[in-house]
């Protein structure tokens, strides 16, 4: 098994060991990314809020079933698209 050392993957490791302050950190780097993705499915801000922030939900609730098949950022962008157009 390969170790990868790039900063979201450690970030990702400490986050599934329970470390909620890497769970922030992840939170801090792609809230807004995610949010700009958002508003490409939802025109309305608030709208687009809600999606990103029941994303975030999604990922805490799944984070140890992430099965790393694709990099975080790519899951959590799907997570983020899905919801989106379920509104």
């Amino acid at each position: 098994m390969t170790t990868s050392t790039s900063p979201e993957d450690l970030l990702l490791d400490r986050a599934l060991a329970g470390d909620e302050s890497a769970f922030v950190e992840l939170v801090d780097l792609y809230h807004a990314p995610l949010l700009r993705f958002a508003r490409t499915f939802v025109r309305q801000p608030s709208l687009a809020e809600d999606v990103v922030q029941d994303a975030w939900v999604g990922v805490l609730r799944g984070l140890e079933r992430f099965e790393r098949r694709s990099s975080f950022k790519t899951w959590l962008f799907r997570i983020v698209a899905n919801r989106a157009r379920t509104r």
